[in-house]
């Protein structure tokens, strides 16, 4: 099959009509940007073969913003050598006509013969399905959809079937693939088809026989806590009666009266214990202070003798701080004048570099005055320049609006006056007498103007009235005079006699004023700032160079200076020598004062101490505590002894704890009271229970339900058999069938290898059982399609189409192949590589291939159609 020719009317966004014609039988390239009309050419044609004409969905083909419009879409081509046309008209006076050769299909049958020749089935109403697009649907790629190749080959499935059979000399039973799907649904019906999980029959059998299986054994633990509940009645009954016969909560009761006495009687021993305790702290207290006065007293004592001692060695290290002090005072006396003459060595040091320093900044200064007096004299030149082109550009300026309106009538006038000379009536004379015009002789040569009627007198001969023949002259004159009134006017106005004159003026004042702009800027070089700015400066700078003369008359004679660093390293040895003599001094007055200081504040301690203990006061105090120490001494240790066999006492009491027993013997009975009261429960309980399950015909149940065990059982192994064996069952038929689809796939895997190798170089690809790409294996590695990349997918979807393609093309089928927008994620190496194949398929195939990217597609060595150039040429 190939297309000749496109005709597209009112579709969408042609409003007009599109003719497409001279179609090649292999490539063919459209390009235009983005909404040019790739997408809707590859939409008519598919519109005009595969939707129904009579469609009531497609009223989007009408043409953008004409609703009355009528979309049509005719095309020519060949079928084997058969020259074939198609036309369809929708929304809006719907036709379809098919022409075969001689044969003319018209409305439903020529849609019926359509599905026929290229591969799909129609739709029962509405727009088309995917599932009905068959082979078009798979070779005819949408925009976008290039990746997408499992659903539109498992569409086109029986199709390639067909094919395929035709091209192996296999075949694939239909009746195998009933028989499968038979069983299949058969074992669909016990099992799931992905996780073979039981549903259905078995699912329910299962399910009924886990109930059954789950009610027994609940009753069988009924019946099992049934008789563990008797024995435990018995139990607990027997419990309950030896407990009412032995009454063991009132011997708790008794024992804990008898322990509360004995905790009573260590109670009051306590008390009696604490009263000893706090009797032997206060004479402790007192026998402590007692003991602390004496101890004071023999302090005291130590501490005089001591202080004695110190004010010896006080006194003597006196003296030797004094004379420490008198050498630091000497020494400090030498430092400091030897600071001082290295002070006066430095400033006369200083005061040589200050001098240096000066004469460099008198000569600086010198120069700089210098400087400017030869600035302030070339800036008064170039200012008296600028003041006289100033001067004279002023005396010569001419008004340049005045100077444009003079060139332009002066340009009018001359115009006007060849005009006007043109105009009038030229009379050349060559006279050997004299005639008269008007009032005037004329003779001998010369030419006459006349610009009104004039009496020529001829002499004897007559007279002559030369009436001019241009109707206008009169207005040209009047004109004329106008605008030399106008000119003469403005030569007065800018005062001048010409033109030419006002011209030379107007370039003489250029000259001027260019050389105003060029003094000008000599004058900003010598002086950016002014005249007097220069004048200002060359006053501070002669004020400075005077300050400067005056400050170095004013230093002292430094012809015998030393160097400066020399100076400066010899004072600051003087000075920090210095510092050190004179902090010497202050530590020696520090270590005098401080010595001075101890020394009389212990002869003052030291006497205060003497005094105290002379004291007599203080010596009959100390007779009497001294006495009260052997007293108290006698009194704590016969406390001590009474209070420690107090203690031996409550010791012995506190052994067993009585309050504890008296709490633990309480609790112990009413533990004993409340355990008989819930055992007497729990007897009541247990026999309700008991006459509850036994009333219930427990026995006859379980049995009931152990028979409906035993069935339903019997059931579920009876499924689950019949699901092994459809399971079987399957196995075999599919692998019998798959080693005949395996023959069969043999033509397209050939052609798949053929288009793959090259861009997937030592790769195979792998099919489903719907002829689609399921698994591309390469360098040992599988990967579904699903983990390709997009870019991958992309590619794989335009090569497996070449090979679809070429199975049909070999079994008779006719094949078209269009792709819109196809390899967009595609690297420039693969795209080359994809343009090889498509060259390759071109010998055999017809391709429309639309994008948007014409400078990726120039090198197929094909046309490039512009859709552009397309309209408009429409």
């Amino acid at each position: 099959m190939k297309l000749e020719s496109i005709a597209i009317q009112e579709f969408k966004q042609f409003t007009g009509r599109l003719v497409i014609d001279d179609l090649q039988p292999g490539l063919n390239l459209f390009t235009g940007p983005n909404e040019a009309g790739k997408s809707t050419i590859a939409e008519a044609v598919r519109a005009v073969f595969l939707e129904r004409y009579k469609a009531s969905h497609l009223k989007d083909l009408l043409p953008w913003g004409k609703a009355s419009g009528q979309p049509s879409v005719e095309v020519t081509f060949d079928m084997d050598g058969t020259a074939c046309r198609l036309s369809k008209q929708f929304v809006t006076r719907q036709r379809c006509e098919l022409k075969i050769g001689q044969t003319v299909f018209g409305e439903d049958e020529a849609e019926d013969k359509l599905a026929a020749l290229l591969g799909f089935s129609r739709a029962a109403r509405g727009p088309l399905k995917a599932e009905n697009a068959g082979v078009p649907g798979l070779l005819w790629v949408q925009q976008g959809g290039t990746q997408e190749v499992r659903d539109s080959t498992g569409h086109a499935a029986q199709y390639l079937r067909d094919a395929l059979s035709q091209l192996s000399g296999g075949h694939e039973s239909a009746g195998e693939d009933a028989l499968i799907a038979a069983v299949q649904r058969e074992l669909r019906q016990l099992l799931t088809a992905r996780t073979q999980k039981s549903t259905g029959p078995l699912a329910e059998a299962e399910q009924a026989l886990t109930a059954l299986i789950e009610e027994r054994d609940e009753l069988e633990q009924q019946r099992q806590q049934f008789d563990e509940n008797i024995v435990r009645l018995a139990t607990q009954q027997e419990a309950f009666d030896d407990a009412q016969r032995k009454r063991p909560w009132e011997l708790h009761e008794q024992k804990a009266v008898q322990a509360q006495q004995r905790a009573a009687a260590a109670a009051e021993l306590e008390r009696s214990l604490q009263g000893l305790a706090q009797s032997l702290q206060l004479k402790d207290a007192e026998l402590a202070l007692s003991l602390q006065q004496e101890q004071a007293a023999t302090e005291l004592e130590a501490a005089v003798t001591r202080e004695r001692q110190q004010l010896d060695a006080a006194r003597a290290n006196v003296s030797t701080v004094q004379n420490e002090h008198a050498q630091a005072q000497a020494s400090v006396a030498q430092f400091e004048q030897a600071s001082a003459d290295a002070n006066r060595a430095h400033e006369l040091a200083n005061a040589a570099v200050t001098a240096g320093d000066l004469r460099s900044q008198i000569a600086l200064h010198r120069t700089e005055s210098e400087r400017l007096e030869a600035s302030i004299t070339a800036a008064g030149k170039a200012n008296e320049a600028v003041l006289e082109a100033t001067r004279a550009a002023a005396a010569l300026e001419i008004d340049g609006a005045q100077l444009k309106r003079l060139q332009s009538l002066d340009a009018e006038l001359t115009v006007l006056r060849a005009r006007t000379e043109a105009a009038m009536t030229r009379i050349e004379y060559r006279l050997n007498g004299a005639i008269t015009v008007g009032d005037a002789k004329v003779s001998g040569e010369g030419v006459l103007r006349l610009d009104e009627e004039k009496l020529i007198g001829l002499g004897e001969i007559g007279e002559l009235r030369v009436i001019p023949g241009v109707s206008d002259l009169s207005a040209r004159l009047s004109e004329l005079a106008s605008l030399e009134a106008q000119h003469a006017q403005l030569l007065q106005t800018l005062g001048v006699a010409s033109l030419g004159e006002a011209e030379a003026r107007h370039e003489q004042w250029k000259a001027l004023v260019a050389q105003q702009k060029s003094q000008a800027k000599i004058l900003e070089v010598h002086a950016p700032q002014g005249i007097d700015a220069l004048r200002a400066a060359l006053a501070s700078a002669d004020a400075r160079l005077q300050s400067a003369n005056g400050r170095l008359a004013a230093l002292p004679d430094v012809s015998a200076a030393p160097p400066l660093d020399e100076a400066r390293r010899n004072a600051d040895i003087a000075r920090d020598a210095r510092e050190a003599a004179r902090k010497a001094l202050e530590q020696a007055a520090e270590k005098r004062s401080t010595a001075t200081a101890t020394t009389e504040s212990l002869a003052a301690q030291l006497q205060r101490k003497e005094a105290q203990l002379a004291d007599e006061a203080f010596c009959r105090n100390r007779a009497l505590w001294q006495t009260k120490i052997v007293e108290q001494r006698v009194q704590v240790e016969a406390l001590k002894k009474q209070l420690e066999g107090r203690e031996r006492e409550l010791e012995a009491v506190r052994l067993d704890d009585p309050a504890a027993e008296a709490k633990r013997y309480r609790a112990s009975a009413e533990l004993a009271r409340n355990e008989q009261h819930e055992r007497q429960l729990r007897i009541a309980q247990l026999r309700s229970q008991l006459e509850t399950v036994g009333a219930s015909g427990l026995g006859e149940r379980l049995a009931a339900v152990n028979a409906s065990v035993e069935q339903a059982t019997r059931r579920k192994e009876e499924l689950s058999l019949r699901a092994s064996a459809l399971s079987l069952l399957d196995e075999v038929l599919v692998d019998e069938r798959d080693a005949a689809v395996a023959q069969l796939r043999a033509p397209l895997t050939e052609r798949l290898g053929h288009y793959l190798k090259r861009i997937f170089p030592q790769s195979t690809i792998a099919l489903g059982d719907d002829l689609s790409p399921a698994t591309l294996d390469r360098y040992g590695r599988a990967d579904t399609l699903d983990a390709l990349s997009f870019g991958t997918r992309e590619q794989l979807g335009i090569l497996t189409r070449l090979a679809y393609a070429d199975l049909l093309k070999a079994s008779g089928r006719p094949t078209l192949l269009m792709l819109d927008d196809a390899a967009v994620h595609t690297d420039a190496t693969r795209r080359d590589a994809i343009k090889r194949a498509l060259i390759d398929a071109a010998t055999r195939h017809q391709i429309l291939v639309f994008t948007c990217h014409p400078e990726l597609w120039d090198d197929l060595g094909v046309r490039q159609r512009a859709i552009e150039d397309l309209k408009v040429a429409a």
